[in-house]
């Protein structure tokens, strides 16, 4: 369904929709991001709240909306899409890693919150990631992305696939055990705790 993430009222209609349909909520998948380019000095402040709403405060709305119905069922997963930009920071993307360091913050907080409730929340932190719309750009990031592959430990970008696997993971009763973690996909480009080049 057509949705707002940045409006509280459009998350909470959302996770209505989803229990009129199937019955319950299970999963909930927090997965909307802007990645604008730029130092706080080049960042405007227009920007600067665009990328808090649409990156952070779109994961609390649906959150709010989702959690007392998993808490009525004891049982629930949350997973949070953020970025291994939330674990280390990244040149000319301030605005970009502070909200997700901030998501991965707040994925912490709540699994603490809620873990006796029977509820699980997550993060994936995705490094990099081809996705063939970039194709058809021209603009800053999807040049960014056609280039970063030589300069990853691994030589290459994750595929969506990849990233998607990590989520399912995460969801599945595999993970039952797992909560609070910040699961880092990114081909290894965090171990050194950089995002420099590496050599081939």
């Amino acid at each position: 369904m057509p949705c707002d993430v940045r409006q509280p009222a459009d998350c909470a209609r959302a996770v209505q929709f989803a229990i009129e349909q199937y019955g319950q909520l299970d999963i909930l998948f927090n997965n909307a991001g802007i990645v604008p380019f730029g130092t706080v000095l080049e960042t405007t402040p227009e920007t600067w709240h665009n990328v808090l709403e649409t990156n952070i405060s779109s994961v609390f709305y649906m959150c709010r909306a989702a959690l007392p119905h998993m808490i009525a069922r004891g049982s629930g997963v949350i997973i949070n899409n953020t970025s291994d930009n939330g674990i280390v920071g990244a040149q000319q993307l301030a605005a970009y890693s502070a909200s997700k360091g901030a998501v991965n913050l707040m994925t912490q907080s709540m699994a603490l919150d809620h873990a006796r409730q029977g509820i699980r929340i997550n993060a994936v932190c995705p490094g990099d990631t081809y996705v063939p719309r970039w194709d058809s750009r021209s603009d800053d990031m999807a040049t960014y992305l056609r280039e970063s592959g030589d300069r990853l430990p691994m030589g290459r970008v994750a595929t969506p696939d990849e990233i998607a696997q990590a989520v399912l993971f995460l969801a599945s009763d595999d993970a039952s055990y797992i909560n609070g973690h910040l699961l880092v996909v990114d081909g290894g480009n965090t171990a050194g705790g950089t995002s420099e080049r590496y050599s081939s």
